[in-house]
């Protein structure tokens, strides 16, 4: 699988590319009243408003850094046509992993969101990291409501 990779607090993740619609640099957002906290705000894209997910907020972690290397990566969640950033840090590059050996459950710890599977990529462990999965429907809910009147 060719995943893009980037992390949330000290966690290495990979997203499967073809989730991938584009990676954008980090922009001014604009905050929406009422959200949730893990909600980062929204701008403008292409003439679409998009909300942008903070995930290291939504994860328990601080905010994500204004480092260069944070980046919107911008899905399409459940099938859903509508576009949503993933606000991350140190969006790095893309590389092949091999999932033969991929394990059924990360062991994540008690107090810690489960942030995907883990696997070897050659260079260490990372996890696998599905947006449908970590962000359920409800939530991909919430963030239309909450963006919902946010305009340009």
């Amino acid at each position: 699988m060719l995943a893009l990779t980037f992390q949330i607090g000290e966690e290495k993740l990979a997203l499967d590319i073809r989730r991938v619609r584009e990676v954008v640099p980090r922009v001014r957002l604009r905050r929406v009243s009422g959200a949730p906290d893990w909600h980062a705000g929204v701008f403008v894209y292409r003439g679409e408003v998009v909300p942008v997910v903070d995930l290291h907020r939504l994860a328990g972690a601080e905010p994500c850094p204004e480092h260069l290397s944070s980046r919107i990566i911008l899905i399409t969640p459940n099938q859903s046509q509508r576009l949503v950033g993933l606000l991350a840090s140190q969006v790095a590059d893309t590389r092949e992993l091999a999932l033969e050996n991929r394990p059924a459950s990360s062991m994540a710890e008690e107090d810690k969101v489960d942030l995907g599977a883990l696997v070897a990529d050659g260079q260490g462990v990372i996890r696998l990291f599905d947006p449908d999965w970590f962000l359920p429907d409800a939530a991909w809910q919430q963030l239309i409501i909450a963006t919902k009147g946010a305009g340009p």
